[in-house]
């Protein structure tokens, strides 16, 4: 076990290497706020949403300028071996795309969060709105969608989940943050938008009879999400976990979580080379005392998933993005092949 100071002396080490990686690849592709920025008027863009690939401070994306609008979304514990081990540290780290001149929106965050950006952008100057949670009122909700207001206004929302309330608020926040900065962005723009946003593998269902779900959610916190959802829309119906994850995941707390909706297990292996090997995932499951099949491939274990489920039983996907396209290509050749298209 490390002490603290071995932790940050091999947290600065990290660092310094990351970004002498990072500035090796922008020296040797020419990447510079100038070219992109060129790139992008030519194909047309008025706003780019650039997300960020890991963290902030050292990420590829952030060879940018102040941005219009810098978006913080829910900050959970994920990529500790890069980012931290602390929400406090992954906070610091996510706030290194908050430059002066720039706006900042925040999704509801955790206190210790919300007092690293509150820091942050009062040292910087920069303005910070926070979604206000206790705006968001819920009208309806069911598989098919949900409607619900901020602010008083009125929205329609197909995505699943209360979490997803609140992402739609970030959003909206966002738009008046660009509003003040000038942008011209309709309200009806915005109600359309939200109506016909997709979200893949993101409690996406993507069939029924039986049902099946596919969620990319790989952390502690994404899987509590799910077995919320589970419970919220399919309540006393027998589930399925098909599971597959990554090795270096805290796949443990993951299925602690999701093992409050299971009925049985399907283990698979996720197309990564640190994919935890289905069979030991098996066996780990093993430990839940609930039934469990081992089927390394992500395709195959979706239809044989399928091929035992009933009617109204569910099936849902869980633990990594590295399986959800081999699942969604056979859910989708399934579609195809029973409407003989």
């Amino acid at each position: 076990m490390l002490c603290g100071g071995e932790k940050m002396e091999q947290k600065l080490r990290r660092d310094r290497d990351l970004g002498d990686n990072l500035r090796r690849l922008r020296n040797a592709s020419g990447l510079s706020q100038g070219k992109l920025c060129a790139e992008l008027q030519r194909r047309g863009c008025d706003i780019v949403v650039l997300e960020v690939g890991l963290g902030g401070r050292l990420d590829a994306t952030n060879v940018i300028g102040a941005p219009a609008c810098a978006v913080i979304t829910n900050i959970g514990l994920d990529h500790t071996e890069i980012l931290g081990d602390t929400l406090e540290q992954i906070a610091r780290e996510k706030a290194g795309i908050l430059k002066p001149g720039t706006r900042a929106v925040s999704y509801p965050q955790t206190p210790e969060v919300r007092a690293v950006l509150h820091e942050i952008c009062a040292q910087r100057g920069i303005p910070l709105t926070e979604v206000d949670a206790a705006a968001i009122a819920p009208l309806t909700d069911g598989v098919d969608g949900q409607t619900f207001t901020y602010r008083g206004a009125e929205y329609t929302l197909p995505l699943l989940g209360a979490h997803q309330l609140r992402n739609a608020a970030v959003a909206l926040e966002t738009v008046t943050a660009l509003r003040a900065r000038g942008w011209r962005i309709p309200d009806a723009a915005v109600r359309a938008g939200l109506a016909q946003v997709r979200w893949p593998a993101r409690f996406e269902l993507l069939r029924r009879a039986p049902w099946f779900v596919l969620d990319g959610g790989h952390n502690p916190q994404c899987a509590q999400t799910v077995a919320d959802n589970l419970a919220r829309y399919f309540p006393g119906r027998r589930i399925t976990l098909l599971v597959g994850v990554l090795a270096d995941k805290d796949y443990p707390a993951m299925l602690a979580a999701l093992d409050t909706q299971a009925a049985a297990y399907i283990a698979a292996t996720p197309l990564s080379p640190r994919a935890l090997p289905a069979a030991e995932l098996g066996d780990y499951l093993k430990r839940f005392g609930k039934p469990v099949t081992v089927c390394a491939d992500p395709a195959q274990a979706a239809e044989l998933a399928l091929a035992h489920a009933a009617p109204e039983d569910v099936i849902c996907a869980v633990g990594s993005l590295y399986m959800a396209g081999a699942i969604r290509t056979c859910l989708r050749r399934e579609h195809d092949e029973n409407s003989g298209h």
